[in-house]
């Protein structure tokens, strides 16, 4: 029996429109009333997924910044932080392609961070972190927050600025999460060990478990457990690396294929 499922959000389980599914809350209640456990498993910031879904938060688990965090109901059950000096050592690399169109967010364990001289890049951003801070120096982070992930953005991100950090990929992780945003995070953070660590907190095992991904920050799931999907809309890297392929995010995919293999969930 199914225990444990994870879902990315953007371009998985949430439509073009970045909508979830109609009747979602209901589903993960449901779920959880049979003894399975949903996770959302993004790259964004954690307050603005459980801003998502705060009617079921005490419901679900939350994984956040590409597994660099962990979130049951609402406490942080696991956390991997970057090294502020090696942080502001990529920050300054990055800084050398602003004149490029790149800019930096710093995401940490209480909020994220971006430069004040860059107002639009700012409002922009606020539009999915839900804690946003300016500063006028990366290298002062207020309150001493730890951060767990630089996000790089830049329109011809796999061309330029994904290419310009790999030099730092010998001790993190460089990814290319999506068209425009290049994600840095330290060497062992990935959504797979989280989804790992959730797993083992759960008690389930490797053919107890469902993921879905689309996009290459989805890799290291789709070895996590038997039940791996990339979506149909997905990266080909990643659906060479699941072990199934599921209707687009725009066909309900995820939800499908979660009543496809779920028996014991009667909607």
């Amino acid at each position: 029996m199914i225990k444990f499922i994870a879902a990315d959000l953007d371009g998985t389980l949430l439509n073009s429109s970045h909508a979830l599914p109609d009747g979602f809350m209901e589903l993960v209640e449901k779920l959880y009333d049979i003894g399975i456990t949903f996770a959302a498993a993004s790259g964004r910031q954690y307050y603005g997924v459980e801003k998502l879904f705060m009617p079921v938060r005490d419901k679900m688990m939350f994984i956040a910044e590409n597994g660099g965090v962990a979130y049951e109901k609402g406490q942080l059950i696991y956390s991997l932080p970057m090294p502020a000096d090696d942080v502001l050592a990529m920050v300054h690399e990055a800084e050398k392609l602003y004149d490029k169109g790149v800019r930096i967010l710093l995401s940490g364990e209480n909020c994220a961070y971006v430069a004040d001289s860059d107002k639009d890049f700012s409002d922009s951003c606020n539009t999915y972190c839900a804690r946003l801070k300016t500063v006028n120096d990366f290298s002062v982070i207020p309150d001493g927050d730890r951060i767990i992930k630089i996000a790089l953005f830049d329109k011809n991100a796999e061309t330029q600025v994904y290419p310009a950090m790999k030099r730092f990929s010998d001790d993190f992780n460089v990814i290319l999460s999506n068209t425009c945003w290049v994600d840095i995070v330290g060497k062992t953070v990935n959504k797979g060990t989280a989804v790992t660590k959730l797993m083992e907190r759960l008690g389930a095992g490797y053919d107890e478990a469902m993921v879905f991904g689309d996009y290459l920050n989805d890799y290291e799931m789709m070895s996590c457990c038997k039940y791996s999907f990339a979506m149909e809309n997905a990266h080909q890297q990643l659906k060479s690396a699941a072990h199934y392929i599921a209707p687009s995010n725009d066909d309900n995919g995820v939800v499908r294929e979660i009543k496809a293999h779920i028996p014991e969930l009667k909607i």
